[in-house]
């Protein structure tokens, strides 16, 4: 079974307000229920239909962070998103690497594309992948997983460990070829 690697977003979206939405929940709840056996002839009120709405979203929350994750796959690598998938080929892949989310997200219209408060995120591991071929599939990536993932001709995700992910993904990435492949443009210079 290949390893799950957790989006960072939702999990810290399910961490920052579990608490709360549970408590209510269970305020409500507790409400209803004391209502009902100190005044069972009274009307409970909204306290049931609240509770239950606090609870679905908490529910929807722990879903969205459990069923949210990067996985390798064969030589592909598989986001998914709540039931959706989406699939990159690592041969598509010029370039992995982990980095800050702030080297991406360093101007401030690229800066509303994250969720909260964007200063927050600046300072996160993220994995980024650097993909050629077609733009037309560089464009279906971006309509599966949104703007927020794929930037330019970027893939980027903050991962709870990315280094791990970063590892999976060259144990199985097809090796550079060719003259000067997989060497940093300096390190061709240099060559020459």
């Amino acid at each position: 079974m290949p390893s799950r690697h957790a989006i960072l977003y939702d999990v810290v979206r399910w961490r920052g307000n579990r608490l709360l939405l549970l408590l209510f929940a269970t305020v409500f709840l507790l409400t209803t229920a004391f209502t009902l056996l100190l005044r069972p002839s009274s009307g409970v009120g909204l306290y049931p239909v609240m509770s239950v709405f606090l609870y679905g979203i908490a529910a929807s929350l722990w879903l969205r962070q459990r069923f949210t994750y990067l996985t390798v796959e064969g030589d592909e690598l598989v986001v998914h998103i709540m039931g959706r998938r989406q699939r990159v080929p690592l041969d598509r892949v010029r370039r992995a690497r982990v980095a800050r989310l702030g080297t991406v997200f360093d101007r401030p219209d690229r800066r509303r594309l994250l969720p909260g408060r964007g200063r927050r995120w600046l300072d996160e591991p993220a994995l980024m992948l650097r993909l050629g071929g077609d733009p037309d599939e560089l464009d279906a990536l971006r309509r599966g997983l949104g703007r927020k993932f794929v930037i330019e001709d970027s893939l980027v995700v903050p991962v709870v460990d990315a280094d791990r992910l970063l590892a999976d993904i060259e144990r199985v990435r097809p090796a550079a070829s060719g003259p000067g492949a997989g060497a940093s443009r300096g390190a061709r210079r240099r060559r020459r």
